[in-house]
């Protein structure tokens, strides 16, 4: 078996005569040398660490600290889900060797299973020392300079994330404790900050995933036919998923496979599935059989269940796959089948949201089927002005009653009373609408007649409980329960008690229909549509219609149930920030306390070394402080909790006072300050608050209009308001980027190049809009913006 050649054996930057790999070797800062510099070194790792919210981004800011100041080339391995191991970092202190450090992963990966020291450090979250890296075994790393090393583990809540490789390529200037221990809490830092990036971007996923899922849920709403729901799914929710190829297919009533939509999927694949039946690809008669979707990380692991399109599936080539069936009550309505062009681990709310986009094409086309019989019914009966009417009842009941469904999911009560007053407005003489009670029995939670002077009767009769023994019997059986033509006979026969006579009595019913309100194989409850003269009686197409509305009124119910659950928790996370910012302060506080106390302390001859560096800690330390009191803030907007407190102020000398405060940050952005107040303007406001925003609105004019000069005016807007500007002559705001300007954690900048939190302008708008004033923006890029704040003289 011939050897690999070794893409390592020649190296840009070799010299003759020079050892292979001690070119790697050369001047070092020495970190750990003193403890100042051991603090200066971790203080700007630190910086450099939390400037970013992007993992890999930190991961690869890691490496770039360590070499040089630690050791002649660094690697960062971070550690999946699924065991597998992945180099995302490398440094090199010779810039064009970095690639070859990749190499080298790819060459000799790093497997869990076997004794190295990266594999040990990953299982076992133990930092390991590389005393003497021998050339026999670690050819390699020798001739990218390496000759002793050790490897760090980068871990966080207990969980390790991965590690970090450090080597150096001379033997004689070993890693020392004091290197070991710099190492370790740079590892620390980067860990937490690795970690703080993950959850960022799992709650950004989330919630473009939420926020595309609501767009594609909405427009689903507005489809009429499987070719809208196909288009549909296809453009807003498909191919913002990333798949390279996609495909949306039903089943007609007789079982065969129909495309209704696709993307990048070859004709000759669709023709060998066009027409026939699941059962000739297995993949989606396992899919069909389990009700479950059917996720393939790799080709290979599909190939063996293609049956008949095998050949076309292989010819498209490698990358992940998923199947997913598009499931109803009734069975399965057909599939969607996904392609990507790379192999991938599917991530849980990757399936999640793609699990839900089928659930809502699967309640889509059900509802298309039902629009597409509604529409057929009304072909058929054009010329009869009777039915047609009826059928137009109908539908405008369905879209009344979808679109109160749909718009108060906080208020369930009232959404059943709307539906249950326009059902008995427009397709029945009265409606009742009962749900299964946490002992198990039917009560009424909403009722309407046609006449309003029966509801009082109707409640009387019903005294909050259920009901008729038609109810009974449906929600038992979870099958809809139709009586064309209720007579006297009838009526006693349904009685089982005085009581349900009573509530007989008080609809009056020509006929009756009770249908089940089902969701996931429960049965949540039924509604009772009756009539009564002159009202038409309920016909077999009221049947249908009143299941789609039974179908959207569970869906209705779980997603208000989902949506109190997620009020609930965002309630809780901005408890969490409430908490999380009280508790920041205490220690920032003692920290401000202790800077002063330094300050004081320092004599001639250290205040020209240390008062620097304290200057720069203090700043930090107070832009820390802004940071946590804007978090606390929005947790107090969030909670209602933003008090305010009135007193009298004048605006010209709080702008005046607030421009000499930031004196200095002004200075230091090269900006000139003009401030035109011509006269006392004398209102009640929160001193406080204004001052925050004033703050807020002149550090924006002095970070993105830096070199330029910033002008502030306020006037008399009338007796009853003032108007106060600022405006600068920086970068300006995009036209497309002002809509959002105001929005929380909203930017319109680079936050590498400009930092902060996208915090000020949201808590500034808060603020103004609570003194019952208005804050805009113009703004154009390259000419600058002004910010006009209107407020009434006497706030609150």
């Amino acid at each position: 078996m011939s050897a690999e050649p070794n893409p390592l054996d020649d190296l840009p930057g070799d010299t003759a005569g020079t050892p292979r790999g001690a070119a790697a070797t050369g001047p070092r800062a020495e970190p750990a040398s003193s403890e100042s510099a051991r603090l200066a070194f971790l203080y700007r790792a630190g910086e450099a660490l939390g400037a970013s919210l992007e993992w890999r981004t930190v991961l690869r800011r890691l490496a770039e600290l360590v070499v040089p100041e630690l050791a002649d080339w660094c690697a960062v391995d971070v550690l999946g889900d699924d065991g597998r191991v992945e180099r995302v970092a490398a440094a090199h202190r010779e810039p064009g060797r970095v690639a070859l450090v990749h190499e080298l992963f790819r060459l000799r990966p790093v497997d869990l299973t076997m004794s190295d020291v990266i594999a040990q450090t990953l299982r076992t979250g133990v930092a390991s020392r590389m005393e003497a890296v021998s050339e026999r075994a670690w050819e390699r790393e020798v001739a990218l300079g390496a000759r002793v090393g050790m490897v760090l583990p980068l871990v966080a809540r207990g969980r390790v994330l991965g590690a970090m490789s450090l080597l150096r390529g001379d033997a004689a200037a070993g890693f020392t404790e004091q290197d070991l221990e710099v190492a370790r809490e740079l590892g620390r830092r980067a860990s937490l900050s690795m970690e703080n990036a993950l959850l960022y971007e799992e709650a950004r996923v989330s919630q473009a995933l939420s926020a595309r899922l609501q767009t594609v849920t909405a427009a689903l709403s507005r489809a009429a036919t499987a070719e809208d729901v196909a288009r549909v799914l296809v453009h807003d929710g498909l191919e913002a998923s990333g798949a390279a190829r996609g495909t949306v297919m039903s089943l007609t009533d007789e079982g065969f496979i129909h495309f209704i939509g696709a993307f990048g999927y070859s004709r000759e694949f669709r023709a060998a599935l066009e027409g026939k039946r699941p059962l000739v690809v297995p993949v989606l008669a396992r899919a069909a059989e389990r009700r479950e979707a059917q996720w393939f990380s790799r080709l290979e692991d599909l190939l063996p269940l293609t049956g008949i399109v095998r050949r076309e599936v292989a010819v498209l080539g490698g990358g992940a796959r998923a199947v997913l069936p598009l499931l109803t009550e009734r069975g399965v309505r057909g599939f969607v089948w996904l392609a990507w062009e790379g192999q991938r681990d599917f991530t849980a709310s990757e399936r999640s949201f793609l699990e839900a986009l089928a659930q809502q094409c699967s309640q889509a086309l059900e509802r298309a089927v039902l629009y597409g019989t509604l529409r057929e019914r009304g072909e058929r009966l054009h010329h009869a002005l009777q039915m047609g009417k009826e059928a137009e009842e109908r539908l405008f009941f369905l879209l009344e009653a979808s679109r109160a469904l749909a718009e108060h999911l906080d208020d369930v009560e009232w959404t059943l009373e709307h539906v249950a007053r326009v059902a008995a407005s427009s397709v029945a003489s009265s409606c009742l609408v009962e749900l299964v009670g946490p002992d198990g029995t039917l009560r009424c939670v909403a009722s309407a007649h046609q006449e309003p002077s029966r509801d009082a009767s109707v409640l009387q009769a019903l005294g909050g409980e259920g009901a008729l023994s038609l109810s009974r019997e449906c929600f038992h059986s979870g099958e809809p329960r139709f009586v064309p033509d209720v007579d006297a006979a009838l009526c006693e026969r349904l009685s089982d008690s005085s009581e349900q006579r009573a509530l007989l009595q008080a609809l009056r019913p020509a006929s009756l229909l009770v249908v089940p309100v089902r969701t996931r194989g429960r049965t949540l409850g039924v509604i009772t549509l009756g009539t009564s003269p002159p009202q038409r009686p309920l016909a077999m197409s009221d049947v249908s219609m009143m299941e789609e509305l039974a179908r959207r009124v569970a869906v209705a119910l779980e997603n208000a149930s989902l949506y109190r659950d997620a009020q609930a928790a965002v309630r809780l996370r901005d408890e969490f920030l409430s908490v999380a910012s009280h508790e920041l302060k205490t220690p920032l506080t003692s920290l401000k306390l202790q800077h002063g106390l330094i300050d004081r302390a320092l004599g001639p001859d250290s205040r020209e070394k240390v008062a620097p560096r304290l200057s720069t800690a203090m700043r930090q330390v107070q832009r820390l402080a802004s940071l946590v009191d804007h978090l606390l803030d929005v947790s107090r907007v969030s909670l209602g909790r933003l008090a305010l407190e009135p007193t009298e102020v004048d605006l010209g000398q709080a702008v005046r006072d607030a421009v000499d405060r930031m004196e200095e940050v002004f200075a230091v952005a090269g900006c000139t300050v003009r401030v035109e107040i011509p006269e006392p303007l004398q209102g009640r406001w929160d001193s406080l608050r204004l001052d925050q925003v004033l703050v807020n609105l002149l550090t924006n004019a002095a970070k993105y209009g830096a070199g330029r000069p910033v002008q502030v005016s306020a006037s008399a807007e009338g007796e009853a308001r003032v108007r106060l500007s600022v405006r600068d002559e920086g970068i300006g705001i995009s036209e497309t980027d002002l809509p959002r300007l105001f929005g929380r954690f909203e930017r319109a900048v680079s936050e590498r190049h400009y930092g902060g939190l996208g915090l000020g302008l949201y808590i500034s708008r808060q603020i103004v809009e609570a003194m019952g004033g208005s804050i805009e923006v113009e703004s154009r890029e390259g000419v600058g913006s002004v910010f006009t704040v209107l407020l009434p003289r006497s706030a609150g």
